[in-house]
């Protein structure tokens, strides 16, 4: 808004001059038309009074008050007329034409101001703007917006929205393919994150930033976390109602990294395979399972009910024989 404004602060300038020079027009038009009727009414009066027989005394005297009355109305009127006319001249001082085009040869500052109201600058924006047009690119976080102004011109935009997982990324691909070989290169979790910040990387949802824990959930999920154990084996590793990471996300029917959270936060039981990727297993029975999926659907504005903290609150692990 305030770069299309900037080429048009000249005729901003002009307009604001000839507007406020149209409403001081206005106001004395006002004053001229108070005092006209002010005036007709204590020439009415006077000449209601003289038109009276003289012997109709009480009639009279009523007359003169009336006429005395309008009189005073007008004489007062006058006083407030003259008072007005030293606070506003008719036409504008040299003083105030400077000061409407210093203000908009400044928009920012006038957009931003104080005594700009929020329904000041949506009129603004419904004078210069027709329509506005947002169509994301698939399912991905790129958003691309269309801006139809006044005078059938089209400005074309792109912004980024918060998606929830890393596979709606446009750049995913590239993304996991430069954290495998940071990884692959020896850097900590923690180094990677830094370099990907550093090589201006975004993450899903509303982080503007990596951190170690969600490179570490990224590697493990994806970035080849080592041979996956076969069936057989795979039986051996887990036991009564215990899950794979990958399989309690499907049940759950969650992205990973929500579920990592979870995990990191206690609010599920987990244990982890010894090694530098080891696998995560996590213990869900039948009750767990349908806290979890409660918990899956609770709003976030529950955080501070009791009934939040009793959902992410895991019942004890029963050991199963």
């Amino acid at each position: 808004m305030l770069r299309v404004l900037e080429p048009a602060a000249l005729e901003l300038s002009l307009q604001a001059t000839e507007n406020s020079q149209q409403e001081r027009q206005r106001l004395h038009q006002q004053w001229q038309q108070r005092l006209e009727r002010a005036g007709y009414q204590s020439d009415r009066a006077g000449r209601q009074y003289h038109a009276v027989e003289p012997e109709n005394r009480l009639v009279a005297r009523q007359l003169e008050r009336l006429w005395e009355e309008s009189l005073g109305k007008q004489r007062e009127l006058e006083e407030a007329y003259h008072r007005f006319l030293q606070e506003q001249p008719p036409e504008l001082t040299a003083a105030e034409r400077e000061a409407i085009r210093a203000l908009a040869s400044d928009v920012p500052a006038l957009w931003n101001a104080a005594s700009t109201t929020a329904a000041d600058r949506k009129a603004l924006v419904r004078h210069l703007v027709q329509r506005v047009v947002v169509a994301v690119q698939g399912d991905s976080e790129l958003v691309d917006v269309s801006i139809h102004w006044a005078g059938d011109f089209t400005s074309q935009h792109q912004v980024i929205r918060p998606v929830a997982k890393y596979e709606q990324l446009h750049n995913y691909q590239e993304l996991l393919a430069r954290a495998i070989q940071l990884r692959d290169q020896g850097q900590t979790t923690s180094q990677i994150a830094a370099q990907l910040n550093r090589e201006s990387w975004r993450p899903p949802k509303r982080r503007p930033t990596f951190n170690g824990p969600m490179v570490r959930a990224l590697l493990s999920r994806r970035a080849r976390p080592g041979p996956r154990p076969r069936a057989k084996q795979a039986g051996t590793l887990l036991g009564p109602n215990e899950w794979w990471f990958p399989d309690l996300a499907r049940q759950l029917d969650m992205p990973d990294p929500t579920l990592y959270s979870w995990l990191r936060r206690g609010w599920v039981h987990a244990r982890q395979l010894p090694g530098a990727q080891g696998r995560w297993i996590l213990w869900a029975d039948k009750e767990e399972l349908a806290r979890l999926l409660r918990l899956r659907t609770c709003p976030h504005t529950w955080a501070d009910q009791p009934l939040f903290r009793e959902l992410t609150t895991p019942k004890p692990r029963i050991q199963d024989k």
